[in-house]
């Protein structure tokens, strides 16, 4: 297995305290897809949630919405025994909080194209 590849990872801390590696537990990771969607659900989604990743959102461009999935749990029917128990459609006129800072108010419509 390879490790995903994230569109956006939010981290902890600043850029030097990762000179010496890459960040390997990001607070928010955001996939942007259209053509990937299956694989952004499905794949990704299950090896973030095996990792134990609490925040991960999905840019669904085809639908234009914001998947916001969180809890991740132990699940047979997840390509990596994993998936999120919680999961939400944003749309354009809604407002999304990230786990990292739940005070901030980010407009999904401030994140589609």
């Amino acid at each position: 297995e390879s490790e995903p590849e994230p569109d956006v990872a939010i981290v902890p801390w600043g850029p030097r305290d990762y000179l010496p590696d890459h960040p390997a537990r990001p607070v928010l990771v955001v996939e942007v897809a259209e053509t990937s969607l299956v694989l952004e659900r499905e794949h990704k989604g299950s090896l973030y949630a095996r990792a134990g990743l609490a925040d991960y959102w999905i840019l669904n461009l085809v639908d234009s919405v914001l998947e916001v999935y969180r809890q991740p749990a132990p699940s047979s029917e997840a390509p990596f025994g994993w998936a999120y128990s919680e999961v939400q459609s944003l749309g354009a006129t809604d407002l999304v909080s990230p786990l990292a800072a739940p005070g901030a108010r980010i407009p999904v419509a401030a994140l589609l194209p």
